[in-house]
């Protein structure tokens, strides 16, 4: 029972973070927001095939977009000179 409490929640082969834009198409039914759910379940499936969650994927592309830049060290608490 207790050792799959770390995997990453699946209903049936997709992640449950997947399942979002699937409820807010099933809330609010037109053609927009079933393509936006397609997508969206096309994008986190790609995701979890990369063998990747969907928070470090989101830490993934803001190290890329940032660089080596770390906004929460203070500036009296960086290192100039090292």
């Amino acid at each position: 029972m207790w050792r799959d409490t770390g995997k990453p929640v699946k209903v049936w082969v997709l992640d449950a973070r997947a399942c979002l834009p699937v409820l807010v198409f099933v809330v609010y039914w037109c053609w927009p927001t079933f393509y936006i759910a397609l997508i969206g379940v096309i994008f986190f499936s790609m995701i979890s095939w990369a063998g990747m969650t969907v928070p470090a994927t989101f830490r993934m592309v803001r190290r890329l977009l940032v660089g080596p830049f770390r906004p929460a060290v203070p500036a009296w608490k960086r290192r100039r000179f090292a």
